[in-house]
């Protein structure tokens, strides 16, 4: 299955591709990753209804498909979750398995500021 994400909207309202993979060219636990992610992307309610309306708000469209199907395409947009935005991490960050980075793990472990933030 190929996998294409862009990146749609926002204040510039420019469309820009952010992630493109095949699943056949991935191991089978990457691949099983991003297809289960487009899978529950693709039934989520949120997938095909607009949610909130406004040209700043930015969305995705993914285009999945194999070479001899027609492709399917789905846009996520609207009101965030929890559970979309780990589905969307998941493909945007690629296929594999999240790793920290070091940035953050160093705030984490950092003392708070004075200020709180």
């Amino acid at each position: 299955m190929r996998v294409k994400i862009e990146s749609t909207g926002g204040f510039s309202g420019t469309e820009m591709m952010v992630a493109k993979y095949d699943t056949d060219e991935l191991p089978k636990e990457q691949a099983d990753r991003v297809r289960e992610a487009v899978e529950r992307l693709s039934e989520d309610d949120g997938a095909t209804s607009p949610g909130e309306i406004g040209a700043d708000l930015p969305s995705y469209r993914i285009t999945i498909g194999d070479p001899d199907d027609d492709p399917k395409v789905f846009e996520i947009c609207g009101e965030r979750s929890e559970e979309r935005d780990a589905l969307l991490a998941t493909l945007l960050q690629g296929p594999a398995e999240p790793k920290e980075r070091p940035e953050e793990a160093a705030r984490r472990e950092s003392p708070p500021s004075p200020s709180g933030l």
